[in-house]
């Protein structure tokens, strides 16, 4: 009674330090035989099933040297423990040595002695041999070496998970849908590492920026508190109606566990009560949980028919805007018109509005600069098509109005938009041209003067028309007679193969692919050099993917690993080679989220892409 009232007393003073003085003080110390075992918490153990090794020395010790844990991966350890008994008033001291492990295979394991320093002297623990069989194991009643399920780590599928929740979970074809995973806990936690992104397969995302620190917040679910933090957030749109899935995301975290003191029977151990399993009194010790978000459904429901040939799959709320430079210019003079897309929704997919010009006008293909700003409420700014339009003739032109349809998501009907027509005025080449124009054009009508005579006398004798012969029937006559004929059936064939091609999307984008992958693999070359990894990393997964439709003929929307996979096979790929791709491919989208991943080495990726498609290179086209 005396002693729990002096507890009372130290928990309310908090004089912890001057409690242990006195009590270390007033009690005495009793040698005891010194022992050092090995233990572990279940045997037999299931195959990738997590069990600890425990060793423990009954003494003062130091120079702890574990044995080989060759057949086994290592999670945690080792984490050491301390605990003190009081007798009798006598004292006892144990301290723990904790590994955490796994097995990779079936079969039955020897575990050899650990080593440990006593006063100098080398004390080894004894030998254990674990049995490892297929599932999960059971531990056996009464087995030496063995220790209770309630020994474990402590942590549940409860205590830390992983989650994602969307803010809708059926909607159009094109419409934004937020997705954010969430890390929830319940123990404290060190570390936390993406270990796997999601596959977001059929859908287009746009990743939102997070914090480097994990900022953790209360939260309660189901009437249990937890602290809770935002892992990722991303923006998707869909690009297919029907039922689709985010995949799981998977991660692994490092949880620090407090070791809990086992009471003993003893009435008067003062270290039965509770206050002693303050972590003041014991180590903790790290455990490694893995994580794993569940897949989520989307329902995802097809446009209405569209309206009118100007509808290219824009959803959301928009404006146009279109105008030019300058509405006066001199005929082969260059105008800038812009049209600019303004508004919120699936912006970064929008394509180039259609023009229709005077035939005396030529255009190129638009300079496009997107402006937008991505946040939880979606994708808002505006795009830009720039076009470069030469007239060739003067004149007064007028650019019919430029159309847009979209989506609008509040009204769920269609919205066609229409700038103002455009007028210019095209005037003629400087004055000196124009008149040198003129005199070139005009022939000149004068009489034919004959120096001497005004006839010219008809010449007698043999004319020869060849230096050796006769030129009409000659070979060279016949050679000169084919040349026109078979040019233009060269040109008739190359003709109708160009619009072969140009009909042909598929060829004309297998054509591009190696050409438009090298454009992505210099690009993230130069980010490389400037030390701009994230760029660099987005360059790789661009050009390999961009490469793999193009090659392949596959639309970006319905690329995915097992696609791709597939495809190469068809051609005839090694399956190496497949794997590598992918892998790369994984690795840059892995870079360029989880800045944890230290281990990947862009020289080695770049090096890896390049090989990749040169070897997909000489095997499509062999």
């Amino acid at each position: 009674m005396i002693i729990k009232n002096l507890i009372s007393r130290l928990r309310k003073s908090g004089q912890i330090v001057l409690t242990f003085a006195l009590l270390f003080l007033g009690l005495s110390t009793q040698a005891a035989e010194i022992s050092f075992t090995a233990t572990v918490n279940r045997n037999p153990i299931g195959t990738n099933e997590q069990f600890s090794i425990t060793f423990t020395i009954n003494a003062q010790a130091s120079n702890f040297q574990a044995p080989s844990f060759k057949d086994f991966n290592i999670l945690s350890g080792p984490n050491q423990s301390t605990s003190m008994q009081f007798i009798n008033g006598n004292m006892s001291q144990s301290v723990s040595f904790t590994y955490y492990l796994q097995a990779k295979s079936e079969g039955t394991f020897r575990i050899d002695p650990a080593t440990i320093d006593v006063n100098g002297v080398k004390i080894k623990s004894n030998v254990l041999t674990l049995n490892v069989i297929k599932g999960q194991g059971k531990p056996q009643a009464g087995a030496a070496g063995s220790q209770s399920n309630d020994d474990d780590n402590g942590i549940t599928t409860k205590s830390v998970f992983l989650r994602v929740s969307v803010d809708k979970s059926s909607v159009y074809r094109g419409e934004a849908i937020l997705a954010t995973y969430k890390l929830y806990t319940k123990v404290s936690l060190v570390n936390y590492t993406i270990d796997k992104l999601p596959a977001l397969n059929g859908f287009w995302s746009q990743e939102l920026k997070m914090p480097d620190q994990l900022e953790l917040k209360t939260e309660v679910i189901n009437g249990e508190q937890y602290r809770v933090g935002i892992v990722k957030k991303v923006i998707l749109f869909p690009q297919q109606s029907g039922t689709l899935s985010i995949d799981p995301m998977q991660g692994s975290c490092i949880a620090r566990v407090q070791n809990q003191r086992k009471r003993s029977n003893n009435p008067f151990d003062i270290f039965n009560d509770p206050f002693f399993n303050d972590p003041f009194f014991g180590m903790a010790r790290d455990v490694k949980v893995n994580v794993k978000s569940e897949p989520v459904k989307i329902t995802v429901k097809d446009l209405p028919p569209a309206p009118d040939d100007h509808f290219k799959g824009a959803v959301g709320n928009f404006t146009l805007q279109a105008a030019l430079d300058k509405d006066q210019v001199k005929a082969n003079d260059a105008i800038n018109l812009k049209v600019k897309i303004s508004g919120k929704g699936n912006l970064k997919l929008i394509d180039a509005p259609e023009l229709k010009l005077p035939t005396d006008f030529e255009t190129y293909d638009p300079k496009i600069d997107d402006n937008v700003s991505v946040s939880e409420n979606g994708v808002n700014g505006s795009k830009t098509f720039e076009y470069l339009i030469i007239p060739r003739h003067e004149g007064d032109y007028t650019i019919d109005p430029i159309h847009f349809t979209f989506f609008d998501l509040n009204k769920k009907q269609y919205v066609q938009l229409s700038s103002s027509a455009l007028k210019v005025t095209v005037k003629g080449i400087s004055g000196d041209a124009s008149a040198a124009q003129s005199v070139a054009s005009y022939q000149n009508k004068t009489d034919v003067k004959l120096l001497g005579k005004d006839i010219a006398f008809i010449k007698t004798g043999t004319m020869t028309t060849f230096a050796h012969g006769t030129f009409f029937g000659s070979s060279l006559f016949y050679i000169l007679l084919l040349i026109p004929i078979i040019l233009l059936i060269v040109l008739i064939v190359y003709k109708k193969r160009q619009e072969k091609m140009s009909g042909d999307v598929a060829y004309m984008r297998s054509t591009r692919a190696t050409k438009m992958a090298q454009k992505r693999l210099a690009s993230a070359k130069k980010e490389l050099d400037a030390g701009k990894t994230e760029l660099f990393y987005e360059e790789i997964f661009k050009g390999l993917n961009g490469y793999a439709s193009d090659k392949l003929g596959i639309d970006m929307a319905d690329l995915s690993k097992e696609t791709l996979a597939k495809k190469l096979a068809e051609k005839n790929i090694s399956e190496s080679l497949i794997t590598k791709m992918i892998n790369t491919i994984d690795t840059c989208e892995l870079a360029r989220f989880a800045s944890q991943l230290q281990s990947v080495n862009p020289q080695q990726i770049y090096a890896d892409s390049v090989s990749i498609i040169t070897e997909l290179e000489n095997s499509l086209t062999a």
